[in-house]
């Protein structure tokens, strides 16, 4: 990174109106630091015009906002890292289920929660052809899947290539993550087992489809080494209800629930299911175990 007076001389040598490569070279960042500016910060300044296919930006406006940010001119801090790094190695602090709330998706990726809305915002259905994964409803929480998150940041990254592509240029994009983690020990894996690598094959074939190509499902099982490939319908994470909303769906007291979280604790031979970091619990575990070891157990 650049000091902050070579930064202000590097500017003044800029016309008034800049590229992110123009930003990039004079801030001493490659571009993909500089496009995780723009995503990161919404006041990052707007864009102003266009030169040919390349976004503007008002040079002044970019160089007085870098100025107002000094921590990101800091040689030993450099601004957001990576996303596609970042969501490669991330496995999220609170995997339950593999769904995420907003704030938990910014701490996975290591970024803010309004990184994440203007992701949402910015990549909303009906704007473009891969947006952003849609949320459900879990009682109060809004929750997105994380590996369906991961795919998506992925792409951004290596999005499906432009014009008329040809099966063998579009082979090789539907499997460039699976090539690369197919083998690795430690793989994440998603809600219907599938690990992400093969999610991120099935995330892309996608995307493929909705620009009009044909992705033949075969094909598809093939490559994943799957003998049928998983109904292809919207993540729904399993239920999981607070206490108070557990009692009213298992038609029982809180105060009976409450009673055996403290009786059967983690380290006794049948624990009642522990929560999550949100406080809820999955439905169909608390009436197993109420079958098994409470009250409905024969």
């Amino acid at each position: 990174m650049t000091s902050t007076d070579a930064l202000q001389k590097a500017f003044a040598d800029l016309p008034d109106q800049i590229t992110r490569t123009e930003i990039a070279a004079a801030a001493g960042l490659t571009e993909t630091g500089v496009q995780n500016w723009f995503d990161a910060y919404p006041d990052f300044p707007p864009v102003v015009g266009k030169g040919g296919r390349f976004h503007l930006r008002d040079r002044d406006l970019v160089l007085a906002w870098l100025l107002g940010h000094p921590e990101l001119l800091d040689s030993h801090r450099r601004g957001p890292k990576d996303l596609t790094e970042r969501a490669r190695s991330a496995r999220p602090s609170n995997p339950v289920d593999e769904f995420l709330t907003v704030k938990e998706t910014a701490q996975a990726l290591g970024v803010s929660r309004e990184a994440v809305q203007y992701y949402i915002a910015s990549s909303a259905p009906g704007t473009t052809s891969d947006p952003f994964p849609p949320a459900i409803r879990q009682g109060r929480a809004s929750l997105r899947s994380w590996p369906a998150v991961r795919s998506w940041v992925l792409r951004r990254a290596d999005p499906l290539p432009g014009g008329n592509v040809s099966w063998e240029q579009l082979r090789p994009w539907l499997l460039a993550v699976h090539e690369q983690e197919k083998d690795e020990p430690d793989q994440g894996h998603d809600d219907k087992g599938l690990t992400y690598a093969q999610r991120d094959v099935l995330e892309r074939a996608r995307v493929a489809t909705a620009n009009g190509y044909q992705v033949p499902a075969e094909w598809t099982a093939e490559a994943l080494g799957l003998d049928t490939l998983p109904v292809d319908e919207p993540d729904a994470a399993p239920k999981r209800l607070a206490l108070t909303d557990l009692a009213r769906e298992l038609e029982t007291s809180s105060g009976s629930l409450r009673g055996y979280v403290r009786r059967y604790p983690p380290g006794v031979r049948d624990p009642f299911p522990a929560a999550d970091a949100r406080g809820t619990r999955n439905v169909e575990d608390v009436r197993a175990w109420l079958r098994r070891s409470g009250p409905l157990a024969p």
